[in-house]
């Protein structure tokens, strides 16, 4: 399974060349929004953050409530930046790109440096240095970064020896804002795998991401640095699923995405981990909805992604207990106007707020934010 895009941008290394910086930031307000059964959501305000025409996509939140989010066709990537810390207006400003037309933003950390690709590659954008690229290290043929934490490592995909194969970079940012790379590697493929993918990153340095073969299904796999290398954790499936996949990863070593069986319903999936080793896996609950995914987890283990139920598809966080079930599971609905919702992304919860990214669907996609008390 690849990565779920979500805007159907035109592709980055077909553009032209002709670069083009950042615009000025534009103010936006909040747009209000109804649940996935036409009631105002309880305890949640549900914000459309991206232009006010064409299709766009939230991609992260850090814990000041800046947003990543792509919009456009040809794809730019913004930076939506609240009036006040994590407020519901704000202003968005276009990151611009280098090297072609168009830009992709993927991961934003909570210094508020943005990592995505755009015409020469992978790039960290800075409020003061602006886009710059990572560049490629030797036998790579191209990388996307997917995620940043708050240490400097940049996860992503690298093309490598005709094979996508799990990366990291290693990066710092002075004072002017400028980014040094201090070092890439590939992460590795375990035996009897043909290629990897790497999908999130923690403070810790571990990756979460899927490994998979070119007749098989992928299996969520996780890598965590040691002085020996990597060590390398297939995750597995929930017992008579075919396939599964990560998404994302906290300080804690909790693994969040899916895994599914040849038919039916895909499971949002849930592994624990200790010592970049396996504990034990889960689905979470569905309230007897079918088809969820788990995008992304906090420190404070709400969890969120998408679950559809007879209602529809709707952006939902899920809450868990200390042993790892699920405590609570809120539907956080959707934009008036708009027939389905995804998170992708979510805060810290500070304060007993928690904000979530991502984009509600109806006839275009349009970047959305959750604020949830």
């Amino acid at each position: 399974m690849q990565r779920l895009v979500l805007i159907l941008f035109a592709g980055i290394g077909m553009l032209g060349c002709n670069d083009s910086g950042p615009t000025s930031p534009t103010a936006l307000s909040p747009q209000y929004a109804k649940g996935g059964g036409g009631g105002t959501v309880s305890g949640i305000t549900v914000t459309s953050i991206g232009p006010t025409t064409g299709s766009s996509a939230a991609e992260e939140v850090n814990d000041q409530g800046l947003i990543v989010l792509n919009a456009g066709s040809p794809s730019r990537a913004f930076l939506w930046t609240p009036s006040q810390p994590r407020g519901t207006s704000g202003t968005l400003q276009d990151l611009g790109t280098v090297g072609g037309s168009a830009s992709q933003a993927t991961a934003i950390n909570n210094s508020g440096h943005v990592v995505g690709s755009t015409g020469i590659g992978p790039f960290l954008w800075t409020q003061t240095g602006g886009m710059q690229g990572l560049g490629l290290a030797s036998g790579w043929t191209s990388a996307a970064p997917q995620d940043i934490n708050d240490a400097g490592d940049v996860a992503g995909t690298g093309g490598i020896g005709g094979a996508n194969q799990a990366v990291v970079w290693h990066v710092s940012v002075d004072g002017a804002g400028l980014v040094q790379v201090a070092g890439r590697e590939s992460l590795g493929i375990p035996p009897g795998w043909e290629s990897s993918a790497g999908f999130a990153v923690n403070n810790l340095g571990q990756v979460a991401g899927w490994i998979s073969t070119a007749a098989g299904p992928n299996h969520a796999a996780l890598w965590t640095p040691s002085p020996e290398g990597w060590i390398i954790e297939d995750l597995g499936l929930l017992p008579g699923d075919y396939g599964s996949g990560a998404y994302g990863i906290n300080d804690q070593g909790q693994v969040v995405g899916w895994s599914r069986p040849q038919q039916g319903c895909i499971h949002a999936t849930l592994w624990s981990t200790q010592g970049g080793k396996l504990v034990s896996a889960r689905a979470l609950e569905t309230q007897g909805g079918c088809s969820a995914e788990a995008w992304a987890v906090n420190n404070q283990g709400q969890i969120v992604g998408r679950l559809t139920l007879k209602s529809g598809q709707n952006a939902t966080m899920w809450s868990l207990a200390p042993d790892g079930s699920t405590a609570s599971i809120k539907d956080l609905g959707r934009l008036s106007g708009t027939g389905g919702s995804l998170g992708v992304g979510l805060s810290s919860n500070v304060g007993g707020v928690t904000e979530v990214a991502g984009f509600s669907q109806g006839t275009t996609q349009r970047a959305t934010l959750w604020t949830v008390r």
